[in-house]
């Protein structure tokens, strides 16, 4: 897929955002993103009580070599062109991808979530990836009902005490609307 894609996009609750590939520039933006999100919310998505992204996870977000991790950042018209959302996968085995997301504090249940993992989804399914799966803290209703609402399959023998994984075939496709190109020639709809 083109290094500069770009899928504008109208979320559930109406508000328009931008989703392209993260890039080299974003780094700070990135971090910024990540610093504004609450501690609940930066646990829920690393698993831990991190404050900032190491200098070695920003480098695999914005250096993404397709095959094996891809990065997605969502921009908000309404803020300033500002990210308030990131997705993204890293291939862990072949054919086999871990997927995770996380949206800004106001952006939760608007539909950003999901229009990120569709696209994150294009990704996977262009590079060969057959499978998407995460790992789900048992506490986090809100991506458990994420997941089975984009078709997710619970892997029983996954359970663990605090988490859950959750895997997405390719064979049974997220509802995937194309991207644009940047030079804003459709490719499909």
């Amino acid at each position: 897929m083109a290094a500069r894609w770009l899928h504008p996009r109208r979320v559930a609750d109406g508000r328009t955002v931008i989703i392209r590939r993260a890039q080299p520039g974003d780094r700070h933006a990135i971090q910024r993103f990540v610093q504004s999100l609450s501690s609940q919310s930066r646990y829920q998505r690393y698993f831990g009580p991190l404050r900032a992204l190491t200098n070695e996870m920003l480098d695999r977000l914005v250096q993404a070599d397709e095959a094996q991790c891809v990065a997605l950042v969502a921009l908000a018209e309404a803020q300033a062109w500002e990210i308030v959302g990131l997705a993204q996968y890293d291939a862990v085995e072949r054919g086999e991808a871990e997927a995770a997301v996380a949206v800004g504090e106001g952006w939760r249940r608007a539909g950003l979530a999901t229009a990120l993992l569709k696209d994150l989804a294009l990704f996977a399914a262009a590079t060969g990836i057959a499978s998407l799966r995460a790992d789900i803290l048992r506490e986090n209703g809100a991506a458990l009902a994420l997941a089975r609402h984009l078709g997710c399959i619970v892997d029983t023998r996954s359970w663990s005490q605090y988490s859950v994984q959750v895997v997405k075939p390719m064979t049974t496709p997220l509802e995937i609307c194309a991207p644009v190109q940047e030079s804003g020639r459709e490719r499909r709809h």
